[in-house]
């Protein structure tokens, strides 16, 4: 496989990225094959990479931004001078985890007035913030940093076809190249991806907390059912958050009316990590899953003999 694929230890080291890890609530409880499957890929890649061990709540900007923006902001400069003061950037799956940590930091880094209050609040803590890093999304690193190019060249192809789910916060940049950049990997990394009409619908996540009915039926079920139509063999994501309102409205669905969904809802690492040759095993592939994943590693397994 090592020959297939052309690495070599120049490739490895290729990338000198140093960056902190923000796991965000969900990835550690709900998703640890994505956890691990980063952590397996990115180091391969020359991204020097660590966990931020003393984050809290990112906290989500839909809700906090709007109820108390001096507890967003505050909270999210406490995750992010823990990385600042190890020297390191931040690395995020988690779109909702993104938007918040990225946009609380641009708004420090473009108003010193606001960074100062805040730091004020965070002096209780014995902390101070200096807005001198960089947020980056798990995308952004990949495409941007460690290239298209040399992954697309490290690269096997896993034999099967995905449908996506970007994500509605994926599209935080008007040009709309964090959506571009999900697309155009997924797109190296296996047989085919299968466009569908409701591919940019949301996953229900913000509507659940107010209507957790039509969360579930006009948004989570509409984008199953329109997914279960391709006859693909998984559903690829990126964000904790969609994650966990998927999970939860197929728990709800299958309860309330019997519904059963059965593509299993991957992480693009995942798919990542199989590519490069790394065994399912390795990073816990079966564990915790929405459905089962054994016909991709079967055909994962015949590929590579």
């Amino acid at each position: 496989m090592a020959d297939t694929l052309n690495l070599s230890k120049d490739n490895a080291t290729a990338v000198k990225s140093r960056y902190s890890f923000f796991l965000g609530c969900v990835m550690p409880v709900k998703m640890p094959w994505a956890e691990s499957a980063i952590m397996h890929t990115l180091p391969e890649l020359g991204v020097d990479l660590e966990y931020l061990r003393k984050g809290t709540c990112c906290p989500r900007a839909g809700v906090w931004k709007s109820v108390d923006e001096r507890v967003w902001l505050t909270l999210a400069s406490y995750n992010l001078l823990q990385a600042e003061g190890d020297g390191r950037d931040v690395l995020v799956s988690c779109n909702g985890c993104y938007v918040t940590l990225y946009e609380a930091n641009q708004l420090l880094k473009e108003n010193p007035e606001t960074l100062k209050q805040v730091n004020e609040y965070l002096a209780e803590t014995h902390s101070h913030y200096n807005a001198s890093i960089r947020v980056r999304h798990l995308l952004e690193v990949l495409y941007e940093e460690v290239g298209i190019d040399r992954i697309r060249r490290e690269s096997r192809k896993v034999p099967i076809r995905v449908a996506l789910h970007p994500g509605c916060h994926m599209r935080i940049f008007d040009d709309g190249r964090l959506v571009r950049y999900f697309s155009e990997l997924t797109g190296i990394l296996v047989d085919e991806v299968v466009p569908y009409e409701e591919e940019q619908m949301c996953c229900g996540l913000q509507a659940n907390l107010a209507d957790r009915h039509f969360a579930t039926y006009e948004r989570a079920k509409k984008k199953f059912d329109a997914i279960k139509a391709l006859n693909v063999d998984a559903l690829v994501i990126v964000c904790s958050g969609c994650y966990d309102q998927f999970e939860r409205a197929l728990q709800i669905l299958k309860k309330e009316i019997g519904y059963e969904f059965g593509i299993p809802i991957i992480h693009l690492a995942e798919l990542l990590a199989l590519s490069r040759g790394i065994d399912p095993d390795d990073f816990g592939m079966r564990y915790l899953r929405t459905a089962s994943v054994d016909t991709i590693i079967a055909k994962w397994e015949s590929d590579r003999r």
